[in-house]
């Protein structure tokens, strides 16, 4: 690379350790963005990121892999106390020397990256996705415990919604925080444009995403119930990895619903939105859903609870529909207004897309490349 491409820029780290879903597309998607917009960075990813092969380097990107672990605690007892993998973020701090380390989703190893902080003298901008400060459903102690540290001493606090940034407010209010939107996937599925067919017999319903109580399935299942005794031609598809309570799984063979449980690759996904005609999202509480972002990056309209951030993406009436949490009854009634009047769907299916331009990554990181900017007063590079 050119030295001039890299004077007066500031020297970014990202980070994401993530490995599956929507942490491995939406590092992807910002990285990508950063290239459009010509701004030089590293970016340090898990070897077994499922994306890997799709981070390369460029003018503008250096891609770092290191070797993490897998998602229980013997392979991090493992991999963190005995093999010390980690060891290798000191060494790519100190070849990189970077001005801001940007991380954009939790990773327990993150805590070293606070602790090298007063020897590299950088400064870490922390992207929250859940307010770590609020009850889980299923806490996991260790990391909720780290990120409660990381939000309060990160330089910057960068929340993906205006719901999260008055959330977080409420524990950490001497804390600068900026709001970068959450982006459209418009990488998770390359040179795909979404078709619909108003005069096709059926009706194609999709919810894809982690299987948890919090979702709502249950919810889905008592409105599918309902549109299945009046014969509609409606299929129902729910995709994606989890446990779910047995009499909910035999009700759901029973109607006759497509349950796909297990982890859905990126290119199966693409299939399934491909086929979908409409997206639900049912869930009790949010703070936001790859469902609504897959929505908007593809055109297509969905059915939401209005809880978490979802009503800054979704407006009513206009992209999809906002319905109360646990109201099965209005899920049912919405998801047969569009079995009815399928132009309905292609009509907000266009609005979707409208809305989606306004969460292009593009716009969205270069306010992050501003933000770099006011930070290290633009700090310049030095020769490696």
């Amino acid at each position: 690379m050119k030295q001039e491409n890299k004077l007066s820029t500031p020297k970014v780290l990202l980070i994401s350790l993530q490995k599956l879903g929507g942490g491995a597309i939406d590092s992807l998607e910002m990285s990508n963005a950063l290239l459009e917009n010509s701004f030089f960075h590293y970016i340090l990813i898990s070897e077994g990121n499922e994306l890997s092969d799709r981070f390369t380097d460029t003018e503008y990107r250096k891609v770092i892999k290191i070797k993490t672990f897998a998602s229980n605690y013997f392979s991090f007892s493992i991999n963190t106390f005995l093999l010390f993998r980690w060891i290798k973020l000191i060494q790519i701090l100190r070849k990189i020397k970077p001005d801001i380390v940007h991380i954009t989703h939790f990773h327990v190893w993150c805590i070293f990256v606070y602790l090298l902080r007063p020897i590299f003298k950088y400064k870490i901008f922390y992207g929250v996705h859940d307010n770590p400060f609020e009850p889980k459903e299923e806490p996991v102690f260790l990391m909720n415990f780290f990120e409660k540290i990381f939000v309060k001493k990160a330089d910057l606090i960068l929340t993906y919604s205006n719901f999260i940034k008055e959330s977080i407010k409420k524990y950490v209010s001497n804390k600068t925080i900026e709001v970068l939107p959450l982006g459209i996937h418009s990488d998770l599925c390359s040179k795909f444009e979404k078709k619909f067919n108003p005069n096709k017999e059926s009706l194609d319903v999709l919810f894809f995403g982690r299987l948890e109580n919090y979702k709502g399935i249950d919810t889905l299942i008592k409105a599918y119930e309902i549109l299945n005794k009046e014969h509609l031609k409606i299929k129902l598809t729910i995709a994606g990895r989890g446990k779910i309570d047995k009499d909910l799984e035999k009700k759901i063979n029973e109607l006759g619903i497509i349950f796909k449980n297990y982890w859905i690759s990126n290119e199966e996904l693409c299939r399934l939105i491909e086929n979908c005609d409409v997206l639900v999202a049912p869930y009790k509480n949010a703070t936001q859903s790859g469902m609504v972002s897959v929505a908007l990056a593809y055109g297509v309209p969905i059915i939401a609870t209005n809880v978490g951030s979802f009503s800054e993406y979704i407006k009513n009436g206009v992209n999809g529909f906002l319905i109360d949490v646990d109201d099965y009854l209005t899920l049912a009634e919405r998801i047969k207004v569009f079995y009815q009047n399928r132009w309905l769907a292609v009509e907000m299916a266009k609005k979707a897309k409208e809305i989606g331009e306004l969460y292009k990554w593009n716009s969205i990181m270069k306010k992050a490349i501003e933000l770099y900017k006011r930070y290290t007063q633009g700090g310049s590079y030095k020769d490696e």
